[in-house]
């Protein structure tokens, strides 16, 4: 397993877009690393990059496990590429939004009343404002990967297109940020709590609290998305990389709610 000893790096300003907080990010050498902080999110990050090796996702970030050694503790987390080429610059949805507008995306989100608008009134507005296509198919294929990964962070900063800042050219980002996914903040979804439990409770982002709620909007509007082409049997091999770095009783967890979500979702098989 990759270690990586970050002593002498200073972790990235916290940006504060989630209610939960930021995971600690260090870049190094064209690399970003991230430590776990409510959990076992990298493993989420891992894991689910994985998964997407064997789907449809034509562009999406990879992750890989590592040990992170900062002021003499060491804590489980991921190390990535990045995705950004020179003089790139990420913008979020809540930004670009606040630019052009003076109000923030979720602001205005709350004022109109249905998912299908709310889904229709972004697209709308990054493709008018950055001559992009295929954002509502994009957009369509976050909210189906989250339905089916049970990611509660996707709220509007955490949605962002890219700029090139000579050439003003923006193109569509990568899939990246899965880490608060498989109720991987244990915080909130301990492991002594009843798995179904757990999964009941969790609340999708940005256009509804209910995740199939958000993507029958979508597909009503883009169509469906998203295909995986793994079966339930390769979850085991999928979580070998991260025996070194997570108990048992987690990546047991981590297993079984896949099977429950692999059986909820056949559609996205």
């Amino acid at each position: 397993m990759h270690k990586i000893n970050l002593d002498s790096i200073a972790p990235e300003p916290i940006q504060g877009h989630t209610s939960k907080g930021d995971q600690p990010k260090w870049q190094l050498d064209g690399k970003w690393y991230k430590a776990d902080h409510m959990g076992c999110e990298a493993l989420s990050e891992v894991l689910i990059s994985g998964l997407l090796k064997k789907s449809n996702v034509p562009n999406f970030v990879e992750y890989e496990p590592v040990l992170i050694r900062y002021h003499g503790k060491e804590t489980p987390g991921c190390v990535s590429g990045s995705f950004r080429e020179k003089d790139e610059m990420l913008i979020p949805f809540e930004r670009l939004h606040r630019a052009y507008t003076g109000k923030g995306l979720a602001a205005t989100l709350g004022g109109i009343t249905t998912p299908i608008e709310r889904i229709r009134y972004t697209v709308d507005f990054i493709e008018q404002t950055t001559d992009l296509t295929g954002v509502g198919a994009y957009l369509t294929l976050l909210l189906e990967l989250d339905s089916f990964c049970l990611n509660e962070d996707r709220h509007t900063n955490n949605l962002a297109i890219i700029r090139n800042e000579k050439t003003l050219k923006f193109r569509l980002c990568p899939i990246f940020d899965n880490g608060l996914a498989l109720l991987s903040d244990l915080n909130d979804y301990p492991l002594e709590k009843d798995m179904y439990d757990c999964i009941s409770r969790v609340r999708a982002k940005p256009f509804a609290l209910n995740f199939d709620a958000q993507v029958e909007a979508a597909e009503s509007l883009y169509g469906p998305q998203l295909k995986f082409r793994f079966s339930k049997h390769e979850l085991p091999e999928e979580l070998d990389s991260l025996r070194a770095l997570y108990p048992q009783e987690i990546l047991r967890r981590t297993e079984d709610i896949l099977r429950e979500q692999i059986r909820k979702y056949p559609v996205y098989f």
